[in-house]
C-alpha cells in the first residue's frame, strides 16, 4: 500500500532534517533522534535509511511515511529534485543509445550550500558530473550555455565548470567527472564513487613541503702563504 504523497509514491527529495509520520499508525520518525529498534544513529536522514528498515511500531515499510505537516520548506531539496526530474525526462533522447548504462539511474548526491550556490553531485545513466545550482534560480540568466567556462575555487583547487541550461528548469554549471558511464557495473558503485569525489573536491590541498636548501658551494681552502705573500708585497 503506497499513500498519495507518500514516500514511495513521489520523486520528492526530503532534506536530512525532515520529520516524517506513518500513514497508518501515524508514529513519526525523528532524524535527530535515529531509531533505537533497528539500531540507526542518531542525524540519519529518512532518505538514508536502509531497505530493511519498517515502521517499529506498525512494521509497515517506507513507502507509508508522509512528510509530518507545518515543517518549513527546504529551498535547496526542491530545486534539487528539479533538477532530478528534468534529467529523468532529458533520459529518453538517450535510452537507445550505446552511451546509456541502464544499470544506473539519475541521482542527486550530497548537495550543499557552496558560497550563493548550492554544490552537489549529479549521476545519470550517461555522465556523472559536479553541479552547480544558483540559490537565486534567475541569477545566471546571463550566462550563455557554451560561452567561456566558470572558474571557481573549492578547498581542492581552481575548477572550470561550463554552463548548461534546460527548458522549465533553468541555468546550472556542471564539471565533468565521467562524460561516459560504461565502466560502472550498478548504481551502487556510481553512488560510492560520486561521494568519494564529493569529499575528495572539499578535502583542502596539503601544502607542500619546502625543498630542503642547497648544499653551499664548496670553499677553496685559504692558502695562508699566498695570503701573507699579497699583503706583505703590497707594501714593498
Amino acid at each position: 500500500m503506497i499513500l498519495s504523497g507518500a514516500f514511495g509514491s513521489t520523486a520528492q527529495r526530503l532534506s536530512a532534517a525532515t520529520r516524517m509520520e506513518c500513514g497508518v499508525c501515524w508514529a513519526v520518525y525523528e532524524p535527530a533522534e535515529g531509531c533505537a529498534t533497528w539500531d540507526i544513529g542518531a542525524g540519519t536522514a529518512f532518505s538514508d535509511l536502509p531497505d530493511y528498515w519498517r515502521c517499529p511500531t506498525c512494521d509497515n515499510d517506507k513507502s507509508v511515511f508522509l512528510p509530518v505537516a507545518g515543517q518549513e520548506a527546504d529551498p535547496m531539496a526542491d530545486r534539487v529534485a528539479a533538477l532530478e526530474d528534468a534529467f529523468r525526462t532529458a533520459e529518453a533522447a538517450f535510452l537507445d543509445t550505446p552511451f546509456h548504462n541502464a544499470a544506473l539511474r539519475v541521482e542527486a548526491i550530497g548537495f550543499r550550500a557552496w558560497e550563493d550556490a548550492w554544490l552537489g553531485i549529479l549521476i545519470t545513466p550517461w555522465f556523472m558530473n559536479v553541479i552547480l545550482l544558483p540559490q537565486d534560480p534567475a541569477a545566471w540568466d546571463d550566462l550563455m550555455p557554451g560561452a567561456v567556462p566558470q572558474r571557481h575555487i573549492l578547498p581542492a583547487g581552481r575548477f572550470d565548470f561550463e554552463v548548461g541550461r534546460l527548458d522549465h528548469f533553468g541555468t546550472w554549471q556542471a564539471c565533468s567527472l565521467f562524460s561516459t558511464m560504461e565502466s560502472f557495473a550498478d548504481h551502487n558503485t556510481a553512488r560510492q564513487t560520486a561521494e568519494a569525489c564529493l569529499d575528495a573536491l572539499f578535502t583542502a590541498e596539503a601544502p607542500k613541503e619546502p625543498e630542503p636548501p642547497a648544499p653551499p658551494e664548496p670553499v677553496e681552502p685559504i692558502d695562508r702563504r699566498a695570503l701573507l705573500r699579497g699583503q706583505f708585497g703590497s707594501r714593498a
